[in-house]
């Protein structure tokens, strides 16, 4: 049963990151809401606010998909299971690599190591969210690794606003947006981008798990 342990270890870490972040942020919105009626103070908390909202997007992201990676390399003994674009991104360093190599080099890679490769289990890779995580480069990752994009391109826009706006905040730009209902739109933005990621990762991660389930 070594395979729904190890689901069941990748659903609990996920929840139990998701809600801590959740936590901090409904804390965070109690604090703006109090601020209301002291203007500088609020300005200021305002501004934390977006790039603690951006780091709650960014961080949860990551450490998702970071999990995901992590679970499948712990519960395929190879990578044949692997889409061909999900493969490729797990050796993508190796394939670089290659590049380098002289002509028969690189048939020779194509020819036999890349099926080695395909042999052997998933390795332990991390994901680069490039310190902006602007909303197509996340689409794109979850593309290569496999999961549904929907609630990235269904909030695309606000999350677009959002890295931008961190942005303006981390370079001393003047950002004084301090309105609580508005914020609250893009809070809830964000958490629907989380709770749809944790989602499909569930379930992506269940088809992977089934089959070695069903064998043992």
């Amino acid at each position: 049963m070594r395979a729904v342990a190890l689901l069941r270890k990748l659903e609990k870490d996920i929840e139990a990151d998701l809600d801590w972040r959740q936590a901090e942020l409904a804390v965070f919105r109690e604090m703006l809401t109090l601020s209301a009626e002291l203007e500088t103070r609020k300005r200021v908390l305002f501004r934390t606010g977006w790039t603690l909202l951006y780091a709650h997007y960014e961080g949860f992201s990551k450490f998702c998909l970071d999990t995901y990676i992590e679970f499948i390399g712990r519960s395929l003994t190879d990578c044949h299971m692997l889409p061909d674009n999900m493969f490729v991104y797990f050796v993508e360093k190796e394939i670089g690599a290659a590049k380098a190599l002289s002509p028969e080099g690189i048939f020779q890679f194509f020819q036999g190591d890349i099926h080695a490769l395909r042999s052997t289990a998933p390795k332990t890779i991390t994901v680069d969210t490039k310190s902006n995580l602007w909303p197509d480069l996340l689409a794109k990752i979850l593309g290569r690794l496999d999961l549904n994009s929907s609630c990235i391109i269904e909030h695309e826009r606000k999350l677009k606003t959002l890295v931008a706006r961190r942005n303006d905040i981390a370079h001393g730009k003047r950002v004084f947006i301090d309105d609580i209902t508005y914020y609250q739109e893009y809070e809830t933005a964000v958490l629907n981008v989380m709770y749809g990621l944790a989602l499909a990762v569930g379930d992506r991660s269940e088809r992977f798990a089934r089959p070695l389930t069903v064998s043992i």
